[in-house]
């Protein structure tokens, strides 16, 4: 009986704080800045595109669960994202730091990458502009 009031107690104390570091995660996530290794990237691109990047995040399941940006893709022409057309975009922007509450429109430059695991991205996207 020892044994298990012992067991129990470990495991609230290891579940309140795995609890506490995921409510501290969703305080931090205002803004984002994330390093991307870029030795993997290969050198030509293969397009430019521009996107609308949505002022929030949405949870989504990747490899892991994770916050995703929701982006649109879009011209230089267009003025506004559709509010109904977001999809999720599972990796990040190099040069992009996203900011809650903020809604961007941006040129991006788009690389395949070299031996991309198949459960990775097999592109990169690299920030060329700030548009809006």
């Amino acid at each position: 009986m020892k044994n298990l009031t012992k067991f129990a107690t470990i495991a609230i104390a290891l579940l309140t704080t795995l609890t506490a570091c995921k409510t501290l995660e969703n305080r931090i996530s205002t803004v984002t800045i994330n390093v991307i290794e870029t030795a993997d990237v290969a050198p030509n691109v293969v397009e430019t595109q521009v996107l609308w990047i949505a002022p929030y995040r949405q949870s989504c399941v990747g490899v892991t669960l994770m916050d995703c940006l929701m982006v649109q893709k879009t011209t230089l022409e267009s003025s506004a994202p559709s509010p109904e057309k977001w999809e999720y975009f599972y990796q990040d922007i190099e040069g992009y730091y996203w900011q809650l509450g903020r809604t961007n429109k941006i040129k991006v430059e788009i690389t395949p990458k070299k031996d991309s695991p198949s459960d990775s991205p097999s592109l990169h996207y690299n920030l060329v502009e700030v548009l809006e």
